[in-house]
């Protein structure tokens, strides 16, 4: 009993033993047998003992298998892989037909010649125009006429020949096929050339992890065929067949040209040009209702349009037309409330949110201004009803005065500062496009028809408490305006100081007052209690400026006499490098000193003491904003340091204040006025002149506009 037991125990374990392994031949997934299949042959021609090699798929490797023959001849079969098959030509053979019998199958190979002409073997096998291939064989040699060379039956440029060997240049355009040699009416056939070339890649500009389409030819199948590099730094191929390539930028990726190297053969590519992603500067509207259009402002947008995605909500929204600088698009509604995103070839930068709902706003016309300026709002869903509409700047209310749907018009309110502007409709707000600039022009002191000043106002400054300062050349004194207007003229103990030509002004951190009198070459110190010295003489000194050290930089009011330095000991020095400055220099926080240069650059452009003439600017008159000497200026009156590491000057004649970003020198335009005399928003005031200019601690310019007789304030914050 006990023994039947451990028999009937050994046949279960055995039963399931078996099933467990029926049941894992089962559940195992077996890799597809490929299908036999021939590609072609080479070469097709040669003397006995010539090696034949025949490419496919799915051939076995058994070589016991095959069995061939030329022309009823048998044919020894040397090896077998899975692509391929080597047979050698037999002796006593004759052209014919090659033949192979696999598995009871017959199979055609081709024609095979009997000749001394054979091509052996065509080394690389790929690559572009103009590279190189090594074409090895016998009988190239000929008395009657050169070999010549075919790549898929275009003719390729022989370099070099001999009876074995043959360098042949690969030609445009030559596709896929096989290499024949042509030699005394005879031909024979090599293995088959793959022609490379890149026609286009898309997009041409972006950053790390864009998707870049490379089109062309002759790329491998498989993905790890292919070796694509940015300027020499390896991509990630995403997707590959014989016509595209899908690619991945890399990190660390720099502009320059796109290479694929497929069997050590390179082909080199359009340029790739590296670019930040894109900005949004200003989105409008920020609300509104479907089938508004939207227009987002900004930078390094792609001229392609479909290189451009724009996302409400993370909603894909489908852009109309797009320019470096400007996408539009139609707000489709439904989107719901949420963030903008722009997507450039796959660089990605996000913008303000948007609010799905009726109300919205287009427009501010203008937007700057001051207290009591007219304001146009242009946008939807706002109530006919004036009193209806409440509009806020920075949290000041202003009053309606005419209302439509589609506009509203009213005038800044007193109070306003620099902020949002919102329009309130019921529940409903909306944002403007972008924040209302208290900014503009008034008239501080004088004007055309004033008698606060005389003629020939030459400088202007600006104390620590807001006074300004002008020197008053016909009068013979320095005139000085208080924060809201009021004209004196500047004293010490009592009485009205008195000049002989008053020209240059300028106040140190202390609150002295220097003023240049060329009709006495010499510059006076009136000090806040009212003392009256003479600070330095010995030239005739024009407009200055103050360095952080506290010495003082002076025009020589002489043609082609430069300027001078004087220290803080009142002794003066030449400076080089100024020959006829006629504007008021600027010295920033490193100590770099800048001028305006009649003599060298016709005072249109502003050179920088270090060896750097025409620093931004040219000779040359005009109006451009730009970098460096692309920037244009007509006539710079006066510069003056501006926030952190930037300077302004007055460019006269364009009638125009113009900011210069000095780590870059790029010139932008602050304020675009007109000829004339006119208070208000930046786009509406009228200014004649800039004699000088000066800025105050909160960031106000102050313009010496001598045609108009009058000092203009301008804000711009």
């Amino acid at each position: 009993m006990i023994i039947q037991h451990k028999w009937n125990l050994s046949i279960s374990m055995m039963l399931f033993l078996l099933a467990f392994i029926g049941a894992c031949k089962k559940d195992k997934t077996e890799a597809p047998v490929a299908e036999f299949k021939i590609a072609g042959y080479y070469p097709n021609s040669g003397n006995a003992g010539t090696l034949v090699t025949i490419e496919g798929q799915g051939f076995g490797s058994d070589i016991s298998q095959y069995s061939a023959s030329i022309s009823g001849k048998s044919v020894e079969v040397i090896s077998a892989t899975t692509t391929a098959l080597v047979v050698r030509m037999p002796e006593g053979g004759v052209s014919g037909a090659l033949s192979l019998k696999y598995d009871m199958q017959n199979f055609e190979i081709g024609h095979y010649t009997y000749q001394d002409l054979s091509v052996t073997t065509v080394f690389p096998s790929n690559g572009p125009a103009g590279s190189q291939i090594r074409i090895t064989g016998e009988g190239f040699s000929s008395t009657d006429g050169p070999a010549t060379v075919f790549i898929n039956g275009k003719p390729a440029l022989v370099v070099s020949l001999s009876d074995n060997i043959i360098v042949a240049e690969v030609p445009e355009d030559a596709g896929f096929g096989p290499v024949m040699v042509k030699v005394n009416g005879k031909e024979a056939q090599g293995q088959n050339f793959t022609y490379q070339a890149i026609s286009s890649i898309k997009p041409l500009t972006g950053g790390k992890n864009t998707r870049v389409t490379i089109t062309g030819t002759g790329f491998e199948e498989l993905a790890e065929g292919n070796l694509v590099e940015f300027n020499g730094t390896a991509a990630r191929v995403l997707e590959a067949d014989n016509s595209h390539l899908v690619v991945l930028a890399p990190d660390g990726v720099r502009t320059g040209p796109l290479s694929v190297n497929i069997n050590g053969q390179k082909t080199t590519g359009p340029i790739f040009t590296v670019v930040a992603p894109p900005s949004i500067e200003m989105v409008t509207p920020l609300s509104g209702p479907k089938g508004a259009e939207m227009t987002i402002s900004g930078s390094l947008f792609s001229t392609e349009l479909d290189e451009n995605k724009v996302y409400i909500n993370n909603i894909l929204v489908p852009v109309q037309s797009a320019s470096e600088s400007q996408i539009k698009l139609v707000v489709p509604g439904g989107t719901g409330s949420g963030l903008i995103r722009v997507v450039v070839n796959d660089q990605e930068t996000a913008g303000p949110q948007f609010k799905d709902q009726t109300l919205g706003i287009v427009s501010v016309s203008p937007d700057n201004g001051l207290a009591g300026t007219a304001i146009t709002i242009k946008g939807s869903g706002f109530s006919t009803i004036a009193a209806n509409n409440r509009v806020y700047f920075n949290g000041v209310m202003s009053t309606v005065k005419t209302a439509t749907e589609n506009t509203l018009t009213l005038d800044a309110p007193q109070g306003l500062t620099t902020g949002d502007l919102k329009v309130v409709v019921g529940a409903e707000e909306a944002l403007a496009p972008q924040p209302f600039r208290r900014a503009g022009v008034m008239t501080l002191a004088g004007g055309p028809n004033s008698n606060d000043f005389g003629r020939f106002m030459a400088g202007i400054a600006v104390d620590n408490s807001g006074n300004v300062y002008v020197t008053d050349r016909s009068n013979k004194v320095v005139k000085k305006i208080t924060p809201n207007g009021t004209v004196s003229v500047l004293q010490a103990d009592g009485a009205d100081i008195i000049f002989d030509t008053p020209y240059g002004i300028v106040i140190d951190k202390q609150n002295n007052i220097y003023v240049s009198d060329i009709g006495r070459n010499h510059i006076r110190k009136i000090t806040p209690s009212g003392q009256n010295t003479i600070y330095i003489s010995g030239f005739s000194p024009g407009l200055m400026t103050f360095d952080n050290e506290g010495n003082l930089y002076v025009n020589i009011n002489s043609a082609y006499a430069g300027m001078n330095k004087v220290n803080t000991t009142g002794a003066y020095s030449k400076i080089a490098g100024p020959f006829w400055p006629m504007a008021r220099p600027a010295v920033d926080a490193n100590g770099n000193l800048y001028y305006v240069d009649a003599g060298t650059s016709s005072s249109n452009a502003i050179s920088r003491v270090s060896g750097e003439t025409n620093w931004v600017g040219n000779s040359d008159a005009g109006y451009v904003d730009g970098t460096g000497a692309q920037a244009r200026f007509n006539s710079i009156n006066g510069l003056a340091l501006f926030g952190n590491g930037k300077l302004i000057a007055g460019d006269r004649f364009n009638y125009a204040i113009r900011e210069i970003d000095i780590a870059s020198r790029k010139v932008s335009t602050l304020a675009k006025l007109t000829n004339g005399f006119a208070d208000g928003s930046l786009s509406t005031a009228k200014i004649a002149s800039m004699d000088d200019m000066v800025v105050d601690q909160e960031g106000n310019i102050y313009i010496l506009d001598a045609q108009n007789n009058a000092v203009r304030k301008i804000f711009l914050k």
